[in-house]
């Protein structure tokens, strides 16, 4: 069993310049008479990978259960977790955290509309993208997003996306990372493959560094449960090779070399990239001219 997703199969949303900004749209069928109709983006993706997806949960839950189930699960929440994953996939799942955690190719976090603010109340999260979830146990929108570099935009529109995405209607967002290790659990406090290893294992074999990194996706989908004055945030993480992503349309060599010119350095630093990015710039770079 392998966690890969296929390369077509990636959501591509790379943009220039690059913008650390919500870019929410609604899963909603759409509108226009004048085409045909289209199905909406689904809440939950469950694919091939389920089996494999399931055994890294329970690996994670097995080696470091405290990390990454943080905070109260409440029973009318997790039964309306349940209900919306039968009603969209046909899987019954147990209304239970554990059953969730596993069962869902997902991670989730229940946040609660309280006096002052939407707070996290509940997070299982096993594939965190270099981030920690009990960091995150009690914060609000501003304080979670805090640490982000770039944030102006997120920040300034904070309290009309919580109202949206967590009391009205369901949402979708795409966030696009490079990363050189292809595990979908990336807590910092684990030892994974670091950008030194991958220029390491470059110079050493002979390879370019892109060919050691990997394209990282975290699919955000959101559940309002107004009645329960709860909201629920789903994250999908979805990991490919990055080369093979780009081989799927031509242009996608020339639109990453865009965006990761266009960004910041405080984005560039925030991810991790400030030594690479001369480098994956310029094979990306030459990648445009041999196309291979």
């Amino acid at each position: 069993m392998h966690t890969l997703t296929p390369a077509h199969l990636m959501p591509w949303t790379v943009a220039s310049p690059f913008r650390m900004q919500p870019g929410l749209s609604r899963l909603l069928p759409a509108t226009d008479a004048a085409q045909p109709p289209v199905s909406p983006p689904p809440l939950f993706l469950r694919d091939a990978q389920a089996p494999a997806y399931a055994a890294q949960k329970q690996a994670v839950l097995q080696t470091h259960h405290e990390r990454a189930l943080v905070g109260q699960a409440e029973p009318a929440v997790l039964q309306a977790i349940a209900a919306a994953y039968a009603a969209q996939t046909g899987v019954a799942l147990a209304p239970t955290a554990q059953a969730l955690a596993l069962g869902l190719q997902e991670d989730l976090v229940v946040l609660h509309d309280e006096p002052d603010a939407m707070r996290t109340r509940w997070l299982s999260v096993c594939f965190p993208s270099n981030w920690s979830p009990a960091d995150k146990l009690g914060l609000d929108f501003s304080a979670i997003h805090a640490p982000v570099a770039d944030n102006a935009l997120l920040q300034a529109g904070g309290k009309g996306i919580v109202d949206m995405a967590f009391r009205q209607a369901s949402m979708l967002r795409h966030v696009w990372l490079l990363t050189p290790s292809g595990d979908l659990p990336q807590h910092p406090e684990t030892r994974r493959t670091r950008w030194a290893d991958a220029e390491a294992q470059a110079d050493t074999s002979g390879q370019r560094l892109l060919e050691q990194v990997f394209f990282r996706v975290e699919r955000q989908t959101t559940l309002p449960l107004p009645a329960l004055q709860r909201g629920v945030f789903f994250i999908r993480v979805m990991v490919c090779p990055l080369l093979a992503v780009l081989q799927v349309a031509p242009a996608r060599a020339a639109e990453l070399h865009a965006a990761l010119a266009s960004m910041t350095e405080a984005v560039v630093a925030y991810r991790g990239m400030a030594g690479v990015r001369p480098r994956l710039l310029a094979e990306l770079d030459a990648l445009q001219t041999t196309g291979a």
